[in-house]
């Protein structure tokens, strides 16, 4: 008797674990957005010139058997009259674009050439990505 509770048990544990609901590009693709803001100090005196935030966007499109990762980084300080300034070619510049394969177990977007970025971590019922396993680094989803 205890046997058979323990293997129906048991089979109830596998048939939830393999009855998933598939995930469809339509709740990968988009555009997830981190803004930082943050105080610009004077750079020979300890004097705070004001804020300066930081918008990185990262953009997930379908491509072929994959995605395409295209991520976009700007800057706008609240003390100069420059307005939003690409940082593609800045120090803190966006990553490379580069194609990734979905791993459904995980829910994360894993870099085609192995290695070279950090995955993506998908929160799709909350609508946020994470870039590889810092909590800081997360990103919500833009319609």
């Amino acid at each position: 008797m205890t046997r058979q509770i323990f293997l129906s048990f048991v089979l109830i544990i596998l048939f939830q674990a393999c009855s998933k609901k598939e995930v469809t590009p339509e709740q990968i693709v988009g555009r997830y957005v981190k803004e930082v803001e943050f105080e610009v100090p004077h750079p020979f005196t300890d004097r705070k010139l004001g804020m300066g935030k930081i918008r990185d966007t990262i953009f997930i499109f379908p491509k072929q058997n994959g995605y395409e990762i295209v991520n976009n980084k700007w800057r706008q300080n609240d003390y100069d009259t420059l307005g939003w300034q690409n940082l593609q070619l800045e120090d803190n510049h966006p990553m490379p674009t580069y194609r990734a394969t979905f791993d459904p177990t995980d829910s994360t977007l894993n870099s085609e050439l192995s290695g070279l970025f950090l995955s993506l971590k998908l929160d799709l019922v909350n609508n946020r990505l994470r870039k590889g396993k810092s909590e800081r680094n997360v990103y919500v989803r833009i319609n």
